[in-house]
């Protein structure tokens, strides 16, 4: 048996034994209850980080090649570097509120002419994208998903959304008003095969939900991820705009999963499954 196969066994145990304790924690199936979910108008948890570090490193694209990739702007774990993996993530430190998460969250760098422009108070939410939020599952340990594509230049198959007062659309806007900020947003598909922890292509373990149900052959519901980045603009200019990937339709953001998981799997169900708009800190203040 090659090496590769041998890694790959491995990752689908790995797999396996995580949804067992998942489903043995929450007391429920990935195939859902059997009665309507009560309407609940929020089914989220927020993970609120600051900018930790920059680098020319990708530990889920070019694992162990330092200085392979464009550039990525970094929050959550501050040691993420091309040599990391989910286990060195976990119990790690955190830019995070949740000082349990120390995932590594990070995206191409945007440049303006040149210069850096980092987002200020970036969030990433983890929400239902299925009708019966109550069926939604933890990340299981080990896993990693890219989402968006560093090579797209074309707004055809572009799933990421550009915002400020007055706008919202695939490309960078002409400009901003004047003290605003420029705001990135892109969401992750959410259902999982159930399977890998990987791909080869980082993201052919998870599709989209269809019409609010995950398909049979990713029947797993997980968090649905939704970056929000807001990135302040002097004089609300926008000229010059462009990340380290290339255009701004090159967005794309990369998760490795670095909570503890206990901590994330309580989280899940109080907040996702419990129908609650959770803060940083894992708390609805309007339905604690």
């Amino acid at each position: 048996m090659s090496i590769r196969i041998m890694r790959r066994f491995r990752l689908h145990l790995t797999a396996l034994a995580a949804v067992a304790v998942v489903m043995t924690v929450s007391g429920q199936s990935p195939a859902g209850a059997a009665d309507d979910p009560p309407f609940a108008p929020y089914q989220e948890m927020h993970a609120n980080c600051t900018v930790t570090h920059r680098l020319n490193d990708d530990p889920i694209v070019f694992p162990g090649l330092a200085g392979a990739s464009h550039n990525h702007t970094f929050i959550g774990n501050p040691a993420t570097n091309a040599n990391s993996t989910t286990q060195s993530l976990v119990g790690g430190a955190t830019s995070c509120e949740d000082t349990l998460d120390a995932s590594g969250y990070w995206f191409p760098t945007l440049l303006q002419n040149g210069v850096v422009r980092l987002p200020d108070k970036p969030t990433v939410y983890y929400k239902s994208d299925v009708k019966d939020y109550r069926t939604v599952r933890p990340f299981p340990p080990g896993f990693r998903l890219v989402v968006g594509d560093a090579k797209m230049t074309t707004d055809t198959n572009f799933t990421g959304e550009w915002q400020c007062p007055g706008y919202k659309g695939k490309a960078i806007p002409s400009s901003c008003p004047s003290g605003s900020s420029l705001v990135m947003r892109m969401k992750a598909p959410s259902c999982w095969n159930g399977v890998d922890l990987d791909t080869p292509d980082h993201k052919s373990h998870m599709v989209w939900p269809v019409n609010g149900v995950c398909p049979a052959s990713h029947p797993v519901p997980l968090p649905q991820l939704q970056v929000k980045l807001p990135y302040p603009l002097p004089g609300g200019n926008t000229g010059g705009l462009a990340y380290s990937s290339g255009t701004g339709y090159s967005f794309h953001y990369d998760f490795m999963n670095g909570w503890n998981n206990a901590r994330q799997v309580y989280l899940v169900g109080h907040c996702i499954n419990g129908g609650r708009q959770c803060n940083g800190y894992g708390v609805d203040p309007h339905k604690p």
